[in-house]
């Protein structure tokens, strides 16, 4: 599987060379400005690399992005939990919830940026703000989910309050925790770049906007493929971090 994969990828950069002037062929379905070629994309990501720029945005933005990702996922558990168990609450504040969830996050960001600056802060609370929401949302219905009849008998059992929460409610709202994470990780490095959109001084947010305002092709598409790649790496150990941890469930069995 991981040959053939690597087959198709092969075979669209070929095809991608190709069509933008490249593999010496002499025609061009694709100009370079438009569609930058591989090629020049890959040599000025080493130029970019040579010059120490990119270990430097590439640290601003994943300090912005985990920090958002790590405060947005504790803040995000324990608001859930705190609406799943006390259910008043949840029906006054649950439609604020929706409300806020709705803004589109490009429309937080300016605000933030008045808020907080052009800093790291704004970039934090952005991340923050775009995981949250993910993380509230499915903790709260993973504790409105749980089975009655399976707390009903842990009780019967002589189970009390703690072992309820240890033995019913932690498992079931794991499950639905580790399923928002995966994509929580995606999107509090969304959140970041986004931020340096609107408003910075370093990033790759910020270098992506700078080369596309220079009509710097190649370093835009360099820069999405640094994301891309650090993107997948992060779920990737998300979802290996899931297996490990909940480990305990069942196997999913494939279909033939």
């Amino acid at each position: 599987m991981v040959f053939l994969r690597l087959v198709v990828l092969g075979c669209l950069g070929l095809a991608w060379e190709a069509t933008t002037g490249g593999l010496g062929l002499g025609w061009k379905l694709f100009e370079p400005i438009i569609l930058a070629r591989p090629s020049l994309i890959a040599a000025d990501l080493l130029e970019y690399a040579m010059s120490g720029l990119l270990v430097r945005d590439l640290r601003v933005t994943l300090t912005a992005a985990f920090l958002g990702l790590f405060f947005g996922v504790v803040g995000g558990i324990g608001v859930g939990l705190f609406f799943g168990y006390w259910g008043k609450v949840a029906a006054v504040f649950e439609p604020i919830m929706v409300a806020l969830n709705s803004l589109p996050r490009i429309t937080v960001a300016p605000m933030l940026i008045l808020w907080f600056g052009l800093g790291m802060a704004s970039k934090v609370v952005l991340s923050l703000f775009t995981v949250f929401f993910v993380i509230f949302f499915n903790t709260f219905l993973g504790v409105r989910s749980v089975d009655p009849d399976l707390v009903k008998a842990v009780k019967v059992m002589g189970g009390g309050p703690h072992q309820v929460v240890r033995m019913v409610i932690v498992p079931s709202v794991c499950s639905w925790i580790f399923a928002a994470l995966r994509t929580s990780v995606s999107f509090a490095l969304t959140g970041a770049v986004v931020g340096e959109f609107v408003g910075s001084t370093s990033g790759l947010g910020y270098r992506m906007l700078l080369a596309a305002g220079l009509l710097h092709t190649e370093r835009v598409f360099a820069i999405m493929l640094i994301l891309m790649v650090v993107g997948v790496s992060l779920v990737e150990i998300s979802r290996r971090m899931e297996q490990y941890l909940l480990r305990w469930r069942p196997a999913l069995t494939q279909l033939e």
